[in-house]
């Protein structure tokens, strides 16, 4: 009986993940993608980090746009 490298446990069939090779049951990866929970895992991850990285590049534009100039703190003289 095969062994799944993902949980371990004794089960009917495996798939190989076609990133790493791990065998992997049903349980344990996207049998349609052939994908192992490990490297789907990777995947979010990387999906995560370009997001967060386009998000930090709009709030860099947006800082530059507000670029003040000194004019623009001078101080009011008081009453």
């Amino acid at each position: 009986m095969p062994t799944c490298d993902i949980c371990g446990m004794n089960v009917a069939s495996v798939h190989q993940c076609s990133q790493c090779g791990a065998n992997f049951c049903d349980e344990c990866g996207d049998v349609k993608r052939k994908l192992c929970y490990d490297c789907l895992g990777w995947e979010e991850e990387e999906a995560e980090e370009e997001w967060e990285e386009e998000e930090w590049e709009e709030e860099e534009e947006w800082e530059e746009e507000e670029d003040w100039g000194d004019e623009d703190w001078e101080e009011e003289e008081p009453n």
